[in-house]
């Protein structure tokens, strides 16, 4: 007999296979059953709802005035539904709140339940999706069977764009994402039978909602919550000011002028910030000086204690100098309020001469302008060191965005198409012309740069003055800043301050220039 034969039917050896394989068997079984029993057991959690009575009301909010005028109507329907339903008026089934993050979507929905007194439901759309099918939909019937019990009621889903995505024609898509989105449709068309329920959705990506949630119906009301114009910023300000202890009078105006492109939440960010820093220095008052140090902290990051030569101070010096002259010779800019080379941490990415986004309608002019001044201090660099620096990153970034909507968006490229000779036929083909967006942004930028170098080049006693008090003092306010270039008088007059009469300015320094933009 062969001796694996024999190892085989050796009865340890088959009592051990009987034990190894009879177990796994069993171990097996005993998982299946484990298993149903969990499917057949399963009950899905339920959805996180937050219910509470607001506090804040339509006085807590500043710079959203049409938004707010909105949600008065509403407001008067919920307290008062006899006045409306006797001209048939009919309470809208949703409104969607859509902007940029931070400017103020929660809040005006909390304002608005806070006005009411009514019972507030607020639930994140991600509590919807689940890898299991139905729990999505399970969910949001629970949400709106809790809703309709406290009648009248205001349910506020955040970030909507996360259950209410548009559909893909693919029909292999994700079922529990469609059985989410199905069940919410379903509850909206619902309404009918449970009057004084209002759904309050918002997003950051309108884009992305599905057609079917935004048809009249569901989503009545689509409000957009911008971020605010320089009077919205002054009334946030004001706002969020008048809760703290602050010394002596700050110029509210000149930092809502300072920090265009801020959302709500920035600039109560800044407050906050310049609470802190009066706190950390051991004072019982905030003074404008730790207002200014905040705007500082928030748009550009906080101070940094890294060590810098003499050159690259001198350079940043010159560089900010040369955006400085700029904002003041052209039309239509208005200068920033204070200029430093003080290093910076980081902050929100933004440069100091962003172009202005207060303007809904802005010229041709106005926007070279922007470009010129966006690039003065790189034009100030090749002046003055031959050569450019780095220092021009966020700049360069900004300009070439500005000049990239002037093109595609606006149609502001260079007038003269010279991609056809005079006898009409296509030039550009024989001359390897290449006229496309990206060149015509670039021919903007080119322009830009030349005509700033061109006019700090006439201005160079007038950019020197400034670089070198920025060299000494590290930080000039608007004032400083127009006194040492002489240009007092082209400031407004409340800001020419007495540090030298229009008469007295310097005779010596190059005229003011203007460049022939077309």
């Amino acid at each position: 007999m062969p001796h694996w034969l024999g190892i085989l039917m050796n009865p340890l050896f088959l009592i051990a296979a009987v034990v190894i394989i009879g177990g796994s068997l069993v171990a097996l079984r005993t998982s299946k059953q484990q298993m149903k029993h969990k499917l057949t057991s399963f009950t899905p959690q339920k959805v996180q709802l937050t219910t509470d009575q607001p506090t804040v009301t339509f006085a807590d909010v500043a710079g959203l005035d049409e938004v707010v005028a909105e949600l008065k109507e509403v407001k008067d329907y919920l307290t008062n539904p006899d006045r409306f339903k006797a001209l048939g008026a009919q309470l809208p089934r949703g409104m969607l709140l859509f902007g940029p993050p931070g400017s103020g979507k929660t809040l005006l929905a909390r304002a608005l339940a806070g006005e009411t007194g009514v019972p507030f439901y607020s639930v994140s759309a991600s509590s919807f999706v689940e890898v299991y099918v139905g729990i999505g939909a399970a969910r949001v019937r629970q949400l709106f069977e809790e809703a309709k019990k406290n009648t009248p009621s205001i349910v506020f889903i955040d970030e909507l764009d996360a259950v209410g995505r548009r559909r893909s024609a693919d029909v292999g898509g994700d079922r529990e994402f469609d059985h989410t989105l199905n069940q919410l449709l379903v509850e909206l068309d619902g309404f009918a039978m449970s009057e004084g329920v209002v759904l309050i959705g918002a997003t950051n990506r309108p884009e992305l909602i599905d057609p079917a949630l935004m048809r009249p119906g569901r989503f009545d009301r689509r409000m957009h919550v911008d971020k605010p114009d320089v009077n919205g910023r002054l009334a946030i300000l004001r706002l969020h000011a008048s809760r703290r202890p602050f010394a002596g009078r700050i110029d509210w105006m000149s930092v809502a002028h300072r920090t265009p492109g801020l959302t709500g939440a920035e600039l109560a960010n800044i407050i906050n910030e310049a609470s802190f820093l009066a706190a950390r220095r051991q004072r019982g008052t905030i003074s404008a000086e730790e207002v200014e140090e905040a705007v500082d902290r928030v748009s550009n990051g906080a101070r940094s204690n890294r060590v810098i030569s003499d050159d690259q101070k001198r350079l940043i010096a010159y560089h900010e100098a040369g955006h400085a002259i700029l904002s003041l010779l052209l039309r239509g800019i208005r200068p920033v309020a204070r200029v430093s080379i003080i290093g910076r941490m980081g902050g929100l990415g933004r440069s100091n001469w962003s172009a202005n986004d207060d303007s809904e309608v802005m010229t041709r002019r106005e926007l070279m302008s922007q470009l010129m001044v966006l690039l003065a201090g790189r034009a100030a660099e090749k002046n003055t060191f031959g050569e450019p620096s780095t220092r021009a990153e966020d700049d360069l970034e900004q300009a070439w965005d500005l000049a990239r909507r002037m093109v595609n968006r606006w149609g502001m490229s260079e007038e003269k198409d010279e991609s056809r000779d005079h006898g009409g036929q296509d030039a550009g083909r024989d001359s390897g012309q290449d006229r496309t967006p990206e060149r015509e942004a670039k021919a903007l930028i080119t322009r830009a740069e030349q005509a700033a170098r061109s006019i700090l080049a006439d201005n160079k006693d007038r950019l020197g003055a400034v670089a070198e008090a920025l060299i000494e003092r590290e930080t000039l306010v608007r004032g400083e800043i127009a006194r040492l270039a002489g240009l007092t008088s082209l400031l407004p007059e409340e800001e020419r301050g007495p540090w030298l009469p229009e008469h007295e300015e310097d005779d010596e320094l190059a005229p003011v220039r203007e460049l022939p933009l077309r």
